[in-house]
């Protein structure tokens, strides 16, 4: 074979390998995702942890993953991990208000101590769309945190 006909063939073996190595990755991740889900709703935090994290290992920047990584974490009691999930979710889409959210009410619920940061984390998410002021004013779950000052400002609660 002469070198042109060798490199050309050299070169569709790699297109094939990574087109081949990419449907792998994407078959693989919706697996680990599937079971992911499913440990969620069987309320085993350890598999939905173990099953996320291989979905954040295939896509590190797909805040989803993140987030869904970050609320099993926090199911299985580990706190610390589960915010630093959140917070990154929160910084890969900083213009969406999903991630805001997600941290805002770890934070409240999980976090009663720090309400400053929880209350950060609602302003940053009303910041990207404010519509969701009155279902934060009116979220039973946040009870606790309505008598925070900064919070009543954020929501305009008299």
């Amino acid at each position: 074979m002469s070198s042109p006909l060798l490199t050309v063939a050299a070169v569709l073996l790699l297109i094939g390998g990574r087109w081949a190595y990419a449907r792998w990755k994407r078959a693989r991740f919706m697996a680990q995702l599937q079971r992911g889900v499913e440990a969620t709703k069987r309320r085993n935090a350890a598999e939905a942890e173990s099953a996320f994290r291989a979905c954040v290992r295939l896509a590190p920047s797909s805040p989803q993953v993140r987030l869904a990584l970050g609320a099993a974490l926090a199911q299985g009691q580990k706190f610390d991990e589960a915010e630093e999930q959140l917070r990154m979710a929160a910084q890969l889409e900083p213009k969406q208000p999903r991630g805001h959210l997600e941290l805002g009410f770890f934070l409240a619920l999980c976090a009663p101590d720090r309400p400053d940061e929880a209350v950060a984390a609602f302003r940053d998410a009303l910041e990207c769309e404010p519509k969701l002021k009155e279902g934060l004013a009116k979220d039973p779950r946040l009870a606790g945190l309505r008598e925070n000052i900064s919070f009543k400002e954020l929501l305009q609660i008299p």
